[in-house]
């Protein structure tokens, strides 16, 4: 593994040692940093193992199995939990814990989802979680909301069709973006009251792989991820999206992240 680090205006590579029993073929593992010495590594699908690191990568120990997704914020890190097979999982719960701790504090999920398309996104104490549940609503999937670090939750519909899944990234703990995939092509979309409702924004064509980053309430990057296509800005809160310059003429952008 690398570590990418900025140091004033230049950025620096460091080889990290990869956790011991991290698969090597099969699946990409996620590596997420919630501050210059507490990371994670994350397999996803499968076994769903989560190694952590205290010591900005020199050393990792696995501590737990069985992750369908995670996210950190604030020092603090999120995770739902389920014992999966190819047919179904179960024993779903929601985890949290401190960033520079290994031990982990369970609650149930506040609705039982169908299968492992889940999105799970935090800001602050601020968590939302959108999945399809198991017993399915007409024509939408569900977005849980909790303002108190995961303690409680508020369900209720969410933005996105059910069974495709969705992407969240909140900017604040009012504004919420997410891209919803709709089978063949994506819609994004934009919250201004914390999740409860979404309004589509004009965007360009967006395939289901779409990405989106905010970097404040109403400035954001899009990556379309259509072959040959730019990434698009907005400044206006996603009311019009202007083309960035490619950096070389043959560069694809498949994410991006502030």
């Amino acid at each position: 593994m690398s570590g990418l680090t900025l140091h004033g205006q230049a950025f620096t590579f460091a080889h990290l040692p990869a956790p011991a029993g991290l698969p090597i073929e099969g699946t990409t593992p996620t590596v997420r940093f919630a501050d210059t010495r507490d990371g994670f590594v994350w397999v996803p699908f499968g076994s769903g193992k989560l190694w952590s690191t205290h010591d900005g990568g020199a050393t990792w120990r696995q501590v737990i199995s069985n992750v369908v997704t995670l996210t950190s914020a604030d020092g603090e890190v999120y995770a739902v939990l389920a014992t999966c097979t190819p047919e179904r999982c179960q024993g779903w719960r929601f985890a949290r814990r401190a960033a520079s701790a290994d031990s982990w504090t369970e609650s149930p999920l506040p609705f039982v989802p169908d299968g492992p398309v889940l999105g799970l996104a935090a800001r602050g104490r601020n968590i939302w979680l959108i999945g399809t549940p198991r017993t399915p609503r007409a024509g939408h999937d569900v977005l849980a909301r909790s303002t108190d670090g995961g303690h409680s939750f508020v369900s209720d519909a969410g933005p996105c069709y059910p069974g495709l899944g969705g992407e969240l990234a909140p900017s604040s703990s009012h504004v919420v973006w997410a891209v919803c995939p709709t089978g063949m092509m994506a819609v994004a979309l934009r919250s201004t009251d914390g999740g409860q409702t979404f309004h589509p924004l004009p965007t360009p064509p967006l395939v289901n792989a779409a990405d989106l980053a905010p970097a404040s309430d109403n400035t954001a990057v899009l990556a379309t991820n259509g072959a040959g296509r730019p990434l698009y800005r907005t400044t206006n809160g996603g009311t019009s999206w202007h083309p960035l310059p490619k950096a070389r003429s043959d560069d694809y952008s498949y994410d991006v992240v502030f």
